[in-house]
Parts: structure tokens; C-alpha cells; sequence
């Protein structure tokens, strides 16, 4: 299933990137969407929960690509590698799929680069980040997720990728372990920002 051409052309591509606050590991954030957008919250609700169209995550990712043509049309990734925030096994046996790492391989060809998907995991389980407040949300993601090979991230510049950014829990302690594992710089690319 895909969203139709008409509801595509009702989203407004947001037109700059987001710089974030001096202690996030994220240098810049790309966000196609503002999450505020009633289809956007439908688009990604339908990527992430029952009746899980995984099909979308193309055109999400056309979104993403268009945004960043947008915000930032010099912005070069010809050096970068390009990893998706890991689900848990538990997680991941429920949906099914990992929406991030189908949203990376739709990026990856999209810019052709490499999408690495088994280098960054997520080793705790968490309670879902949505039911969550700013406070809870930082401490649920301590300390979830590992870097598998030191040597696949060592000195690498890495977009990571995820359906949605609201307080940075998640993509932050992501980047932090990829920093902490040798990661040069982290840019996030998500469909829709909270």
C-alpha cells in the first residue's frame, strides 16, 4: 500500500536542517516532516504498528531525500556509511521488520552508500519511547544499545536513521556509543520530527 499522490503533495517539506544542541553526538538533523502534521503521524503510524505496511517506507524515504535536496542541497554523504537505529530481538519478532533499516536501504540506494545493519545493536529491551516523558525517555535508552565491530565504525561519518526524532533519547545514545566506538561525525535522518 502507498500513500497516494494527492496526500504527498498535502505534506510540507520542512526547509532547513536542525542543528542541534552543543552536547548531542548528532551534529545536524534532517526531519522531512514536522511529526505535527496529521498525515505524517499516519504515514509513520502505519510504517511502525499493525497492519505494518512496510511498503511505505519508500516513499518516507523519498521524503527524507527530498528534504535533505531542500535544506541542504550541497550536502555531500559520499564519505558516509549509513546505519539504522536497531530494534530489540523481542521488538523486531513482533513487527516483523526494523522500519529504520527499511527506511537505510531505501537511503542507501537512494545516495548509494552502504547501510550497515549489523554493527550498532540494541542488547536491552525498553519500554516503548511514545509513552514516555522527556525524563523517562533519557533513562530508558541508557545504556540500550552496543557497538558490535569497533572496526566498522572507527573514523567513519555516519547518517543514522529513524522514523521519528521528538526528544533525542534514542538517536542520541545511539550516537554516543557510535562516537565512543570511533565514529567521526553522526548526522540524523528521520521522516518526521516531534
Amino acid at each position: 500500500m502507498h500513500m497516494c499522490e494527492d496526500c504527498l503533495s498535502l505534506l510540507s517539506l520542512n526547509q532547513w536542517v536542525y542543528p542541534l544542541v552543543r552536547s548531542s553526538p548528532v551534529s545536524d538533523l534532517f526531519a522531512a516532516l514536522s511529526y505535527e502534521e496529521s498525515l505524517a503521524k499516519l504515514l509513520i503510524h502505519q510504517l511502525k504498528y499493525p497492519p505494518f505496511l512496510k511498503d511505505l517506507s519508500s516513499q518516507s524515504a523519498f521524503l527524507i531525500c527530498a528534504h535533505i535536496a531542500l535544506a541542504r542541497p550541497e550536502q555531500d554523504f559520499s564519505d558516509f556509511v549509513i546505519i539504522p537505529i536497531p530494534l530489540h530481538k523481542r521488538r523486531l519478532k513482533w513487527r516483523g521488520y526494523n522500519h529504520a533499516e527499511e527506511l537505510a536501504r531505501q537511503l542507501g540506494r537512494a545516495f548509494s552508500l552502504p547501510v550497515v545493519t549489523d554493527v550498532l545493536v540494541k542488547t536491552k529491551h525498553t519500554t516503548p519511547q511514545a509513552n514516555l516523558g522527556k525524563e523517562k525517555r533519557l533513562a530508558n535508552m541508557k545504556g540500550a544499545f552496543q557497538v558490535r565491530d569497533l572496526h566498522a565504525v572507527a573514523a567513519k561519518n555516519i547518517l543514522l536513521v529513524d522514523d521519528v526524532y521528538t526528544t533525542g533519547a534514542t538517536m542520541d545514545e545511539c550516537a554516543l556509543v557510535l562516537k565512543k566506538a570511533g565514529a567521526n561525525q553522526v548526522l540524523g535522518a528521520v521522516v518526521a520530527r516531534g
